[in-house]
């Protein structure tokens, strides 16, 4: 199946196994290292991490339309490793850090709004996959009726 920007479906399908692997890696590296500077994980249950949850899902989603309204430019900025294993790291770091600076509390939010962000992805990305969501890269394309 041809992508609407001409490159295969396998080259597609192949892009969004890496970015999710890519995904799951910042995720737990996220926890763990927030789990070894003190952020309890069930604190991410608590009524102000589950705002920043939310919050994190809505940047995603703000993320993925910010992308697919420019997607030339965004692929040829994904297409760069640095950019790929450096958002990673910010996002494996994030929370850690966070929870270095601020302390456990600061932490836990910072670690709920990058798990919300994380969550947000995947379930674009389940409903892109599954065909419920159109590609992104046609978002912000005239489609004839």
């Amino acid at each position: 199946m041809a992508h609407p920007d001409g490159r295969d479906g396998h080259a597609d399908s192949t892009d969004r196994r890496r970015d999710a692997l890519l995904a799951v890696a910042a995720g737990l590296g996220l926890l763990w290292g927030a789990t070894v500077l003190g952020v309890p994980l069930a604190r991410l249950l608590a009524p102000d991490a589950v705002v920043a949850a939310v919050a994190g899902v809505a940047g995603a989603v703000a993320l993925e339309l910010a992308m697919a309204a420019r997607p030339d430019a965004s692929r040829r900025l994904w297409a760069d490793r640095r950019i790929r294993w450096g958002g990673t790291l910010l996002v494996a770091v994030g929370g850690a850090a966070a929870a270095l600076a601020g302390g456990p509390g600061v932490g836990a939010l910072a670690v709920a709004t990058l798990v919300g962000g994380l969550v947000g992805y995947f379930l674009l990305l389940a409903g892109v996959v599954s065909g419920v969501l159109p590609e992104p890269a046609t978002w912000f394309t005239d489609r004839e009726d």
